[in-house]
């Protein structure tokens, strides 16, 4: 009777194992056809720069050479796929990240770019202090003189709702409706002048 007890006690916990074993095994697998994805993002000479097995490297540009939409191109994958289950997973995802560090690092540039943009154009001396003692590039008469062609133009800084916006949301906020008047393109123009500046400075 213990025994049975024992046994009906002990199944939940062997199931939760077994679970949790195929959970793992399927974030695995998910992360594995993410990295393979990745992959194959690259160019040839991406490739080389990553410490592939030659047989993957092999398939993998194999499969950059098939057409697109190829029933091929889809058996060529899952072959991929087997290939990766076998490579040094640690050691492809280093060789990812440092490829990809310099595309974060512009990604970060651009953000610090806009954010400094933003807030130069609230007018505020205090925060053009803060960006020349921070930024050792920059010269106050011409960044005080593009923040006044800014003011003259019309520029105004982005709401926060429009912070979240897009790129070409920022770069046309201007004081009209109409984005062919010469209002809008004075302070389309004015605006960029500034934070093209801003990019030269921000390094």
């Amino acid at each position: 009777m213990s025994d049975s007890v024992t046994d009906y006690n002990e199944s939940p916990w062997d199931d939760d194992n077994e679970t949790e074993s195929k959970t793992r095994r399927k974030q695995r697998m998910t992360e594995l056809q993410k990295m393979g994805a990745e992959l194959m993002t690259l160019n040839k000479r991406q490739l080389d720069l990553i410490d592939l097995p030659e047989n993957l490297l092999s398939a993998m540009r194999e499969y950059q050479r098939l057409p697109n939409r190829h029933e091929a191109k889809r058996r060529q994958m899952q072959f991929i796929g087997k290939l990766m289950r076998a490579a040094d997973h640690d050691a492809i995802r280093e060789a990812l990240d440092k490829l990809r560090a310099p595309d974060r690092q512009e990604m970060r540039r651009a953000q610090q770019i806009e954010a400094w943009g933003e807030r130069l154009l609230q007018g505020d001396d205090e925060t053009v202090e803060a960006f020349l003692a921070e930024w050792q590039h920059a010269e106050r008469q011409p960044l005080r003189q593009l923040l006044r062609n800014c003011t003259d133009a019309g520029v105004k800084p982005l709401s926060a709702s429009e912070e979240t916006g897009s790129a070409k949301a920022a770069m046309e906020n201007t004081p009209e409706a109409d984005s062919s008047s010469p209002a809008v393109v004075a302070a389309r123009k004015a605006r960029r002048r500034l934070f093209d500046y801003l990019g030269q400075v921000i390094v």
